[in-house]
């Protein structure tokens, strides 16, 4: 989660909104399972494993007992509340005698905090790399929609800069003129007479291009698709 996106859940799973926290816990699963399975030193499940009953209890401790004004890293907090629970359960339960259950030093703080930085670090990549992978897949699906691959946009991507700019001027027309927006969304096929008249580019040349144009058209007219302007390697040539 980004910062203020974070500080606003948790100022309301705090304030008792059960749907936020579910938010919360939903969207930290991988999160959670990261830092128990390294206070286990092994790599938990959920319903295989009681340390994540306890992990996600502390889970929810965090939530409650975190300070928002104090100036400390929510995810630092939630990870000693977890070491913390699960430490107590091991006594408790007489398990794992290897673990060091003796206070930290301060060079293991130091050590544990950068620690904690990394995962977190790691437990966004993770995320963004579902997210990136969650969008490819419903770009795939809407692409379907039009008749068109990524086999297809591999074999049809213009080779040559000349001929990769002449088309993503022609998505760049046909995205700024909204009833040939909505022709191509409504209907599933490229305004190719429009286009050639409001571009002077051959019929020829757009009913070729016409499967990579569709292609990026999708991905500049919706929010949701465009960071995917990498994708077929464009973010350059929209800036010039």
């Amino acid at each position: 989660m980004q910062e203020q996106v974070l500080r606003d859940t948790l100022i309301s799973a705090k304030s008792g909104d059960a749907l936020a926290r579910e938010e919360l816990i939903k969207s930290h699963k991988i999160f959670i399972i990261r830092v128990s399975s390294k206070v286990c030193n092994r790599y938990l499940t959920w319903n295989n494993d009681d340390e994540l009953s306890i992990a996600l209890i502390a889970f929810n401790e965090a939530i409650d007992n975190f300070d928002l004004h104090g100036g400390a890293s929510f995810y630092s907090f939630v990870q000693m509340v977890i070491r913390r629970r699960l430490v107590d359960y091991f006594r408790k339960e007489g398990k794992h005698q290897h673990l060091a259950l003796s206070p930290m030093n301060p060079e293991d703080e130091e050590l544990s905090r950068y620690d904690m930085n990394i995962s977190q670090e790691q437990y966004q990549e993770e995320q963004n790399n579902t997210q990136f992978a969650e969008v490819i897949e419903n770009y795939v699906r809407v692409l379907s929609e039009y008749g068109v691959n990524l086999d297809d946009l591999v074999k049809v991507s213009p080779k040559h800069r000349d001929s990769k700019q002449t088309l993503i001027r022609v998505s760049l027309t046909l995205v700024h003129y909204p009833h040939l927006l909505s022709h191509l969304k409504k209907q599933k096929l490229l305004p190719i007479k429009e286009l050639e008249l409001l571009t002077g580019i051959k019929r020829k040349v757009l009913e070729k291009g016409r499967k990579y144009i569709i292609a990026l058209v999708l991905i500049l007219s919706e929010p949701e698709f465009y960071a995917l302007k990498t994708f077929l390697q464009i973010s350059s040539e929209l800036t010039e």
